[in-house]
């Protein structure tokens, strides 16, 4: 049988360093917040140790991502690559409530009217 769906544990890895490391978060810091081993965020990083749910979902919770972002290969289905950075910040993005969005819509505004100015 052909799975529409399947972990691709080493995506996976690699979306939790890189979402670590835009957060500036240490592994030892990261441990501490969802409760395991620093020496586990090191495997699971490096693709060593496969996550349960839970730890990914706790995960999710301290970046405040979507935890399609660990899961999905891609968040577009019209076949166009997306970049990475684009990617976590689409994972972001989708996490925000309403308000969050609208503040941060406003928040880039001022930032482009910001730039335009200097």
């Amino acid at each position: 049988m052909e799975y529409r769906y399947k972990l691709d544990y080493s995506l996976i890895a690699k979306r939790v360093k890189q979402a670590r490391e835009a957060l500036d978060i240490t592994q030892p810091e990261l441990a501490e917040r969802i409760d395991i081993s620093t020496n586990a965020v090191a495997q699971l990083e490096t693709n060593r140790m496969h996550p349960k749910l839970q730890t990914l979902l706790n995960i999710a919770n301290v970046f405040q991502l979507d935890i399609n972002y660990f899961l999905r290969s891609s968040f577009q289905d019209d076949g166009d690559e997306v970049d990475e950075t684009e990617e976590l910040l689409n994972g972001w993005i989708s996490a925000l409530s309403p308000n969050e969005k609208t503040f941060l819509l406003h928040f880039i505004e001022g930032l482009k009217k910001y730039n335009t100015d200097a």
